[in-house]
């Protein structure tokens, strides 16, 4: 079936192949199941008071981010994972080993040391101190603060699998290094409702991004880029520390 459907498709469209077409509608479906599902705003309110009788926290908003993020990794990680793995893919093909990476992570430390300067200056900014703290209740509360940041990690590996792994690396294989461009742009798109420098901003970081993970065959170099500079925006914008 999969033989008759690749033919199908490069009847239609020659030299494409079945693999690029699997692919962007997977990559699809699972953003229009995220957008429309996974966000803060679909979280229902059975999850909100399992996750506040499990955790003890009462900030509501803190829940509806966990589903975000729990739903990022089911949604935007595992589904393709499964789907890959069946079609023959490997993790580690997928950039989930972290072998190999060392020199690239250092390199990312650098990056976030360099970024820092940028960040407080944005923070300053009206729309930036309008949007972060990404949980206002985080913004004078330490522990609450650092409870949310161990648990945004968890978004951003399921993240940067997704534009990173499963598409940068899964698209790789029949356009090469031009995946970067059908990485690039979904992703700057998903920043969409954040401040507009920061959606600019995520234009450069895409490009950046995919060329760290190409030199690491790794997304986890990324992961840490992400969640730093991140956990940096929440910090600047939070009264906690001062």
């Amino acid at each position: 079936m999969a033989s008759r459907a690749a033919s199908f498709v490069d009847r239609i469209y020659p030299g494409m192949g079945g693999r690029p077409v699997w692919l962007t509608v997977l990559s699809a479906l699972c953003l229009i199941v995220y957008w429309h599902h996974g966000s803060q705003r679909a979280c229902p309110d059975w999850f909100v008071e399992w996750s506040r009788a499990t955790t003890g926290i009462e900030a509501t908003r803190f829940h509806e981010h966990g589903w975000g993020h729990l739903s990022a990794v089911v949604v935007l990680m595992l589904v393709p994972l499964v789907v890959c793995r069946i079609a023959g893919m490997r993790p580690t093909e997928l950039g989930l080993s972290i072998r190999g990476a060392r020199r690239e992570i250092i390199l990312v430390l650098a990056m976030w040391a360099a970024f820092l300067p940028v960040v407080w200056l944005m923070s300053r900014t009206g729309s930036f101190q309008r949007m972060y703290p990404r949980l206002p209740q985080a913004e004078q509360d330490v522990g609450l603060f650092l409870a949310y940041e161990g648990f945004y990690f968890v978004k951003w590996v399921a993240w940067e699998f997704f534009f990173r792994g499963f598409m940068l690396f899964g698209f790789k294989r029949d356009l090469g290094s031009r995946a970067v461009l059908v990485s690039t742009i979904p992703f700057v798109l998903m920043h969409f409702g954040k401040p507009e420098a920061e959606v600019f901003a995520s234009l450069a970081a895409g490009f950046i991004l995919c060329w760290i993970a190409l030199r690491s065959k790794s997304i986890w170099p990324g992961v840490i880029l992400h969640w730093l500079v991140a956990t940096s925006m929440d910090f600047f914008a939070s009264t906690w520390w001062r």
